[in-house]
C-alpha cells in the first residue's frame, strides 16, 4: 500500500473507494475528459461491486471502452483536500488494462475520451493519487 498524504487525528475525512485503469497503447494513454479535467478512466466503486466490475463499467461509461484484460498494479491511500477545501480519504486501486478495439460512444454525456502522450498526461492529471498510480505504471512497464 503506498501513503499519500498524513493523517490528521483531528479532522474528519470524507471517504471514497475508487479505481482507476491505465492503458498505453501506440505510446498514448488513453484518458477522460470532462470539462477542462483530464483523468485516468475509472470512477467510485458502488456498494456490492468489485473493483474489476466497477473498472469495466467506468471504462464504458466514461470512455466507450470495453476491457478484455486488467492486472493490478498498486493500491493507494490518499489524504488530500478538493477544490472545494475538503479534507479526503482516498482508498485507489490502480490497474493496467487491456481493451479491445471496439470503440464506442460514451455512455456519459459530458465524458469523452482523449489520447495523450505520457509527458502532457503528467502534466494536466490534477488528482495525487491518479499522478502517482501514473508514476507506478510507469516504473512498471520499464
Amino acid at each position: 500500500m503506498i501513503l499519500i498524504g498524513e493523517k490528521d487525528k483531528n479532522k474528519k475525512y470524507d471517504f471514497r473507494e475508487t479505481v482507476f485503469g491505465i492503458c498505453l497503447k501506440n505510446e498514448e494513454l488513453y484518458l477522460t475528459k470532462k470539462g477542462e479535467d483530464i483523468s485516468l478512466i475509472g470512477g467510485g466503486i458502488e456498494s456490492n461491486e468489485t473493483e474489476e466490475a466497477t473498472l469495466k463499467r467506468e471504462a464504458l461509461e466514461e470512455a466507450g471502452l470495453e476491457i478484455i484484460g486488467m492486472n493490478k498494479i498498486c493500491d493507494i491511500d490518499c489524504y488530500w483536500k478538493t477544490r472545494e477545501n475538503r479534507d479526503m480519504e482516498s482508498l485507489t486501486h490502480i490497474y493496467q488494462i487491456e481493451i479491445s478495439d471496439k470503440i464506442i460512444e460514451p455512455l456519459e454525456v459530458e465524458s469523452k475520451l482523449v489520447k495523450m502522450a505520457i509527458n502532457e498526461a503528467k502534466k494536466r492529471l490534477n488528482l495525487p493519487y491518479q499522478k502517482q498510480g501514473l508514476i507506478e505504471f510507469l516504473n512498471k512497464i520499464k
